[in-house]
């Protein structure tokens, strides 16, 4: 089973993709989710899907309120589309489920993933999970409003 940092812990994914081996939920690609489930149908099993960098969030808006898990992936280095996709569907669509970013992440990212909404993160292999753990405090304060729950620094009306 894969690892991940749920939070600010390391653990095993019960997930799978679809069609992948092991057993546990199935995370569905978008177009996947779209053709094989009725957005008025209940899921008889955790329901998952994983957007790509194209894909559009608000193909989903139909389906949030029975998704478990969002997984928006960042396919390759430099990939930047997920942290708007992670705003949108926290702040905007008010999704509440688990959303996970996964792909060519790095341990860098981990507080701006977290500031713009995401709660799980599967890093590129080559990063030490345990390490990265240490990524969420590289900052104390934040100037910009995020998801998370990072204090926001503001200065007072006077004296700028």
């Amino acid at each position: 089973m894969a690892k991940l940092i749920r939070g600010r812990t390391v653990v095993e994914d019960a997930w799978r993709d679809a069609g992948g081996a092991g057993n546990g939920p199935e995370i569905l690609p978008l177009a996947t989710l779209l053709a094989t489930v009725a957005p008025d149908q209940q899921p008889a099993a955790p329901l998952g899907v994983s957007l790509q960098p194209g894909d559009e969030p608000t193909a989903l808006l139909p389906y949030l309120e029975r998704l478990e898990l969002i997984v928006v992936e960042f396919p390759k280095v430099g990939e930047g589309r997920g942290f708007s996709v992670a705003q949108l569907l926290r702040q905007r669509h008010g999704y509440h489920g688990e959303l996970r970013a996964r792909g060519a992440l790095k341990r860098d990212q981990l507080f701006f993933l977290a500031r713009c909404g995401f709660d799980s993160y599967q890093l590129d292999p080559a990063e030490d999970l345990v390490a990265a753990l240490a990524a969420f405090d590289t900052f104390s304060v934040a100037y910009q409003r995020g998801s998370g729950h990072t204090p926001t620094l503001r200065y007072p009306a006077q004296g700028l």
